[in-house]
């Protein structure tokens, strides 16, 4: 895998360390120093490089990425594969801070901040078919109108272009926010009861739109595909089961703490990666890597 010396400035660590690291160390219970070394981790975006090339050519590509927090894989992309990218984040949404913080970390690598623009996924400020490809990851699930997102994200793909999100599957065993092992997620109210239950806070996961699951994905894009037609790729089920059948590399410390032992174990009683099927079969597998493709139009 290659390697991209990504220019971290302390206020941008300390931005993510006292922003949304704070906000989720009573969530996750994760404390928000590691937080935020996952969170502006550049490796993560050569794996997450590394999983789109599986569909797609970065390298001269121009590329949006949804929900780009603190410029991280905007600026790795840029640096390491030549990509024309650009970011939208929320200047004054929530996770608060990562607008500014993404500009200044891009200038610090001598890229041109403007390449980030306060925006909304509901709203991308960008005309018709300006995109070879749209990405987003762990972003959906925290939008007011994931349903309108993938739309606006279709809209603004190329005919052939190629739409890749990296999503939570709330029908699968577990939840990344909280890092807690769940039951399927098959009405709204089942989180808050199964966080409340296991005493912690509720109200973060009152915010969740958990209903985002493949067959919802299913729905919604063949819904958009009325207007604008699509191709559907893959959810991502040929990744978990590769996962799922090698030795595991979480991505995140705090992630591999929780669950280093549970994959272990299920690796070892997982001869010919039967779990893994039984998983993908009952739509379990996590997370979803949702790739479609824009046709051109009818």
């Amino acid at each position: 895998m290659p390697t991209c010396d990504v220019v971290i400035p302390n206020d941008v660590f300390a931005a993510a360390r006292d922003t949304i690291g704070a906000f989720f160390e009573p969530i996750s219970r994760i404390d928000r120093d590691t937080a935020a070394r996952d969170f502006l981790d550049v490796s993560k975006s050569l794996k997450r490089a590394e999983i789109l090339e599986r569909y797609a050519t970065l390298r001269g590509s121009k590329v949006l990425e949804i929900g780009s927090g603190f410029g991280t894989n905007v600026a790795a992309w840029i640096l390491e594969f030549g990509i024309d990218g650009y970011g939208v984040e929320p200047s004054s949404q929530g996770f608060d801070g990562g607008y500014a913080a993404s500009r200044r970390l891009l200038a610090a690598n001598g890229v041109d901040p403007e390449r980030i623009t306060s925006a909304v996924g509901e709203h991308l400020p960008f005309p018709d078919q300006s995109f070879d490809i749209v990405y987003s990851a762990n972003v959906l699930e925290h939008t007011n109108e994931p349903e309108r997102v993938l739309a606006e994200a279709v809209r603004v793909l190329r005919p052939g272009g190629t739409l890749h999100m990296e999503i939570p599957n709330h029908l699968s065993y577990f939840e990344g926010h909280y890092l807690l092992l769940q039951p399927p997620l098959v009405n709204r109210r089942i989180l808050p009861a199964w966080v409340s239950l296991l005493g912690r806070d509720s109200t973060f996961s009152k915010t969740l739109q958990t209903q985002i699951n493949p067959i919802w994905c299913r729905r919604v894009l063949r819904k958009i595909d009325a207007t604008h037609p699509l191709e559907i790729v893959s959810f991502g089920e040929d990744i978990f089961l590769e996962r799922l059948s090698r030795p595991f590399q979480f991505e995140a410390e705090g992630v591999s703490s929780r669950l280093r032992t549970l994959i272990r174990g299920l690796q070892f009683v997982n001869r010919w990666n039967w779990i893994g099927a039984l998983i993908v079969a009952a739509r379990g597998y996590y997370p979803m890597y949702v790739t479609v493709r824009r046709r051109p139009s009818r």
